[in-house]
C-alpha cells in the first residue's frame, strides 16, 4: 500500500464520525430552541456547534468512502428540506415559522444529522 500523507488515519476517522454524533442534538437543541425559546447565548453556542460541524464537511474529500456514502445520502435529504422550506417560504400559506431563517436552517441541518445517524445505525 502506498503512502499518502494527505490520507486520515483510523483515529481521524473515528473522531469525524463521533464529531458527526455531536451535530444530531445540537441541530435538535437548535430547532427547539428558535420554536419554544431559549436564552440567546444557548442558542448561538449551539448553532455554532452545529455549524462547525456542517463547515468541517468540506473536507469529506480526504475521508473513505464510507463517510462520503454517508454524507452523501444526508446531504440529499438536507437538500429536500431546504427545498420544501423554499417552497413554504414563497407559497402564499406562510406562518410565523416559515419566515423564521433560522428554524428553517436548524430543520435543514436536523434533517442531516438525522439522516447521517440513520445511516450510521443501519450500516449503510
Amino acid at each position: 500500500m502506498v503512502y499518502t500523507s494527505n490520507s486520515i488515519t483510523g483515529d481521524d476517522r473515528s473522531f469525524a464520525l463521533n464529531m458527526m454524533w455531536v451535530g444530531l442534538p445540537g441541530s435538535i437543541t437548535l430547532l427547539a430552541g428558535q420554536l419554544f425559546g431559549i436564552y440567546d447565548f444557548v442558542i448561538a453556542l449551539i448553532g455554532g456547534i452545529t455549524s462547525g460541524t456542517l463547515i468541517g464537511l468540506i473536507f469529506v474529500g480526504k475521508h473513505d468512502e464510507y463517510f462520503q456514502r454517508m454524507v452523501g445520502k444526508s446531504a440529499s435529504w438536507a437538500c429536500a428540506a431546504a427545498g420544501l422550506w423554499l417552497f413554504a417560504s414563497i407559497a402564499p400559506i406562510t406562518e410565523e415559522y416559515v419566515t423564521n431563517h433560522v428554524v428553517g436552517l436548524g430543520l435543514i441541518a436536523a434533517t442531516f444529522h438525522s439522516v447521517l445517524a440513520i445511516c450510521r445505525i443501519r450500516g449503510y
